[in-house]
């Protein structure tokens, strides 16, 4: 199955599905109730990621893989509803319904993943594997997902790891949280985070307005995402 990116799902307000927030049903607090868009106006959920971009021998990008680890109160939170026989970890059974959970719900936000080549997306399959664990009291996150079609990273190719919404904050924590694999001896990256003192100050009044006045969920723009650019000679 292919993945579109946030710019056939979630270009707009308008242009997000109506219903259930992916971090509803991440956590199940809510009870598959939809979170009103006051509620998004700023992150619940925080990640720590790592992003590994895996090139070939021929130098074309061919997979990303994702490492994510939850913040404690979520994961805590997780726990609780998740912990049938409530011996205070997630076993295996456990874990795989937290995976067929979050995996059902975040296909829905493209697995926070935009990929683009100078301007234009890039598809991307379904993660095969997502292996959803539970280490030294967080949730981790696991996955990887191969491109459509293999591109080369010497044109404009950037990859955004972000909730548009901006109800789970997904943080790469320095340069280090950025990898490529494989033939990578000629590539450099860059990771690229928002100025949100001045993205708040410039659009303050168009974000009260829409969250005091429509029921749309809110979805950043490209410029509120944290965008690494790759460049490969």
């Amino acid at each position: 199955m292919r993945i579109a990116g946030f710019g056939e799902l979630a270009v707009s307000a308008t242009g997000v599905k109506k219903g259930k927030h992916v971090a509803s049903v991440l956590a199940l607090v809510t009870s598959l109730i939809a979170i009103p868009s006051q509620a998004a106006a700023h992150p619940h959920v925080f990640v720590e990621a790592n992003l590994e971009v895996v090139r070939d021998d021929s130098g074309l990008i061919t997979e990303i893989r994702h490492v994510w680890r939850f913040d404690e109160v979520f994961s805590s939170t997780v726990l609780l509803d998740f912990d049938e026989n409530g011996d205070g970890v997630l076993d295996k059974r456990e874990l795989d319904i937290v995976a067929s959970e979050t995996k059902q719900s975040l296909a829905e936000y493209n697995f926070f993943t935009e990929i683009r080549n100078a301007g234009h997306g890039v598809d991307v399959y379904e993660p095969e594997p997502y292996i959803v664990d539970y280490v030294d009291g967080q949730i981790l996150m696991i996955m990887a997902m191969e491109l459509v079609t293999p591109t080369a990273a010497d044109n404009e190719f950037k990859i955004s790891v972000s909730d548009p919404t901006y109800y789970v904050a997904v943080d790469l924590v320095g340069e280090n949280a950025v990898h490529m694999s494989g033939n990578s001896t000629d590539c450099e990256h860059e990771i690229e985070r928002p100025d949100f003192d001045a993205l708040l100050a410039r659009d303050q009044q168009t974000l009260i307005d829409r969250f005091t006045q429509s029921e749309e969920t809110f979805v950043a723009t490209d410029e509120y995402l944290t965008w690494v650019h790759f460049r490969c000679a």
